[in-house]
């Protein structure tokens, strides 16, 4: 679906709304999220590209929904093992085809320094990822 507005989700789904969003966007987008859910429906949270993380007063007790999040940075402090075994089980997904991971750009290494400004500006879309050469 192209158009992933709260009213073009409600519509597709007959009114009901859908179980899981992943959100690595954060902000606004995180607020109309809610909007999408079906009832005991749950947003993920993964990232927050939009900088600054505004102060969102989100409809989760009301509406009957739910909240999570995935850290990798407190994950690879807290518990490297669990983070270990997640990121070996992703790994497996995309070497088996199962899942497509959208690389919208790609940098040499020493273009390291570009990619990450422009990932701090939020100037990419999907993936960008650095070639490493031998």
């Amino acid at each position: 679906m192209r158009d992933g507005s709260p009213c073009a989700v409600r519509e597709t789904t007959s009114g009901r709304g859908v179980d899981l969003i992943l959100d690595p966007i954060g902000g606004p987008t995180r607020l109309a999220s809610f909007e999408a859910l079906a009832p005991l429906g749950r947003v993920a949270l993964y990232g927050e590209s939009a900088r600054p993380p505004p102060d969102l007063h989100l409809p989760v007790w009301t509406n009957n929904h739910a909240l999570t999040g995935y850290s990798i940075g407190d994950l690879s402090r807290r518990a490297p093992e669990t983070l270990r075994r997640h990121a070996l089980a992703a790994l497996g997904l995309v070497a088996s085809g199962a899942v497509r991971i959208d690389i919208t750009a790609e940098y040499d290494l020493a273009e390291a320094p570009e990619a990450q400004r422009l990932l701090e500006a939020g100037e990419n879309t999907g993936k960008a990822v650095l070639r490493v050469r031998r």
